[in-house]
């Protein structure tokens, strides 16, 4: 259901030591809603990245509460977390991280396999549903390392919608690539929330990208200062 928050972060604070303790995220707290396409903005070193590791669980060492559909994360072993991440998030990269040896579809399917919920001929129907979304089907028996830039962030898109996640997180996913096949990167996220109500949630140098998302966190210093 749009407007259900599913994911929410309270009063996070983080530390790092090296040498000295050095605060780096200062009781960050907001919430996301279903179908909402949220940027995280501000200088290189102002936390985001670091954020985005803890909200995706793969960072689980700060203070405050953390919520993932209404779950607390913070009770939580790190095989429940691992189990988290594969089912209800899917990530995108500035750098695609396929693997050049398999297909594309070998490619997209990878996380559906990992899950172990669909068998293989499910998975592989879903996958070139998915590469349809994008135009891709065509390419689906090449091997990785034949396709552009473009296309390859375009795959990497697919893989992970594969177990139709919660909430897709974006670290500079356009990051990489040259303006045009930034903002074809842009109009599929702009397209997956207008369309599928799909949740995002991109971390991006990118003010062009940023001021077209539906909300703008912004950092500085380890703190949201607007949202």
């Amino acid at each position: 259901m749009k407007g259900e928050i599913v994911l929410e972060a309270k009063g996070i604070n983080k530390y790092f030591f090296s040498p000295e303790k050095t605060q780096v995220l200062k009781e960050v707290t907001f919430q996301i809603s279903k179908g909402e396409f949220v940027s995280v903005v501000g200088k290189s070193g102002c936390g985001k990245s670091t954020l985005l590791y803890i909200l995706s669980t793969m960072d689980t060492d700060y203070e405050g509460a953390l919520f993932i559909d209404r779950e607390e994360m913070n009770t939580k072993s790190q095989k429940y977390h691992s189990k988290i991440r594969n089912e209800k998030i899917g990530f995108v990269f500035q750098f695609h991280y396929l693997l050049n040896e398999f297909s594309v579809l070998e490619n997209v399917m990878i996380p559906g396999l990992k899950l172990g919920k669909y068998s293989r001929e499910e998975l592989e129907h879903r996958a070139m549903e998915k590469l349809k979304i994008f135009g891709m089907q065509g390419h689906a028996l090449k091997k990785a390392n034949q396709l552009s830039g473009g296309e390859k962030q375009r795959v990497a898109i697919t893989r992970a919608l594969i177990n139709d996640p919660l909430i897709i997180m974006g670290d500079e996913p356009s990051g990489n690539l040259d303006k045009k096949n930034g903002d074809i990167v842009f109009s599929i996220f702009k397209e997956l929330t207008q369309e599928f109500h799909q949740t995002l949630l991109i971390v991006t140098h990118d003010q062009d990208f940023a001021a077209a998302t539906d909300r703008i966190i912004e950092m500085e210093d380890g703190r949201i200062i607007r949202q």
